[in-house]
């Protein structure tokens, strides 16, 4: 048996002592005339007040935490003062004819749950003397009968070994299918802690809500796309008429949605959970974004290792192009001549610019993720653009409060793309500005670069960070697409905000405090 559940047989024994003792003393006190115990009143009464007294000190000791571990002899000593003292009660009215002696039944039951083997058969042997004596004195003093007519106490005895062999039985049978049951307790226990550990470390955001919309469990990665812990809470009205839709038509293609204006595109999945009892729903939550990123991966781990095959066979041409325009151009050629060869000239240098970027996307190594003040980056990468380009019109609005999380090399990497592009697309009088902060809702921090240049158009947006998309006839197509994913690497999202007087791109940070893995 478990000791610190919190009803044990010592316990429930305990508690049946008390009892017994109770209506015993009523049966003794309440009628004018006592039903038992009026043979010898005061061996009856002082036996039955030590008894209850014993009953509840045994009790009293047994509930207090700290007194829980007994040494191994008090049960035993326990049963055999049972035995004793109920003796004594059989005794003090009128021996075994007074019906008393039922009691000790009850007294070896416990015995044989509480002790086990010979233990439990001493107690029966102990009982079995105790009413044979008490047969044999009683006759001796009442002078009825023969002092040697033991039937009733003999019968009584084997009663109390029968008893003894059936409780035993019954015990190692409870025990065997506790064991079972612990067994299989610990197993379960196991295969829940797994399951939780696979569900908490999904990617997948994974929500289980009740027929009334109650979010009852959540894990990780749907507490990071909604940036609040969801369990307690309701369910969106965006995902409550989505899951409607499901269920009038579970064969309608799915459809993407963004929780918040920081949280990535998400394509939400419906399944039933059946518990039986209670009809649950599992909500799956993918991050089209880092699939279509796997993708792409993919396709660029592809893309490299056929850059770097045919990089070596595609140079040495465009070397030995490049040295011929060279030696056309040194020698005097017409001004006409001189203008196509320094197109050719040009084009080489854009298409082996375009294989450097290759290369150098494919063979990009692991960003170092480090927690930094972020105005300090900033004002650095400022004061060097004002000092390279002096032409240019920067300016900076950052709070000295503000920390990210990031690889500060990569972020450098990443803003001057971003200035650069502004620079370069905003026309004439062009103004960029960075700005930082933190979101009022999720805490968030955030980089802002936004210029009052042209601007992009709608449809150059839809995929304006797709590789090798361009909108300049000299541009490759990656440098944003390369920021997106510097962006990513660090757990970050770069997005262009809709702004109508010129091009506001926006960093969203993971929470400084958190470890990526």
């Amino acid at each position: 048996m478990n000791p610190n559940q919190r009803w044990t047989p010592a316990r429930i024994y305990n508690v049946y002592r008390i009892a017994i003792a109770c209506v015993l003393m009523l049966l003794h006190y309440a009628p004018d005339k006592p039903v038992i115990g009026a043979d010898s009143q005061n061996l009856f009464e002082i036996t039955l007040f030590l008894y209850l007294g014993l009953a509840l000190a045994s009790t009293t000791l047994d509930f207090k935490h700290r007194l829980r571990a007994f040494p191994r002899w008090t049960e035993p000593f326990s049963l055999i003062t049972d035995l004793l003292m109920l003796t004594l009660v059989v005794h003090a009215s009128g021996g075994l004819e007074g019906g008393l002696a039922v009691l000790l039944l009850v007294t070896v039951a416990a015995g044989n749950i509480l002790l086990r083997g010979r233990l439990g058969y001493l107690i029966a042997a102990l009982a079995t003397l105790a009413v044979m004596f008490e047969q044999f004195y009683f006759s001796i003093q009442t002078q009825l009968s023969s002092p040697f007519a033991l039937t009733e106490s003999g019968l009584l005895g084997i009663a109390f070994f029968m008893i003894s062999v059936i409780i035993q039985q019954i015990a190692v049978r409870l025990d065997h299918s506790e064991q079972i049951a612990q067994r299989q307790r610990v197993a379960i226990q196991r295969l829940e802690a797994l399951n939780e550990q696979i569900v908490q470390r999904m990617r997948t955001g994974i929500l289980v809500f009740d027929q009334k919309m109650r979010i009852l469990m959540s894990n990780e990665a749907a507490d990071n796309l909604f940036n609040i812990p969801m369990q307690g809470n309701k369910l969106s009205g965006t995902l409550s008429d989505l899951f409607q839709r499901w269920q009038n038509n579970p064969l309608l293609p799915h459809t993407t949605l963004k929780v918040s204006e920081q949280s990535p595109l998400l394509s939400p999945r419906f399944a039933q959970l059946e518990t039986g009892h209670e009809s649950l729903t599992l909500l799956f939550l993918e991050d089209t974004a880092r699939i279509a990123q796997e993708a792409q991966q993919m396709n660029l781990a592809s893309l490299g290792r056929l850059s770097a095959t045919l990089a070596h066979e595609i140079r040495n041409p465009l070397s030995a192009i490049n040295h011929a325009t060279d030696l056309l151009l040194d020698g005097s050629p017409s001004e006409e001549d001189s203008q196509l060869l320094s197109i050719i000239r040009n084009h080489v240098t854009r298409v082996n610019t375009i294989i450097h970027d290759v290369l150098d996307l494919s063979r990009r190594g692991k960003g170092n993720a480090e927690r930094f003040a972020l105005h300090q980056l900033l004002r650095q990468n400022v004061d060097n653009w004002i000092l390279n380009a002096p032409q240019a019109d920067i300016s900076l609005a950052c709070s000295h409060e503000v920390e990210v999380r990031f690889d500060p090399s990569q972020l450098t990497q990443v803003i001057d793309n971003l200035i650069a592009n502004a620079i370069k697309h905003g026309g004439q009088n062009c103004t960029v500005q960075l700005s930082c902060g933190h979101h009022d809702r999720t805490g968030l921090p955030w980089l802002r670069v936004r210029d009052n240049g042209k601007g992009i158009s709608a449809e150059a947006a839809r995929f304006l960070f797709e590789p090798f998309f361009t909108t300049a006839s000299d541009g490759n197509g990656l440098g944003l697409y390369l920021c997106r994913e510097l962006c990513h690497a660090n757990q970050a999202t770069l997005d262009l905000e809709n702004y109508p007087d010129g091009a506001s791109f926006v960093i969203t940070f993971a929470h400084p405090q958190r470890q990526f893995q």
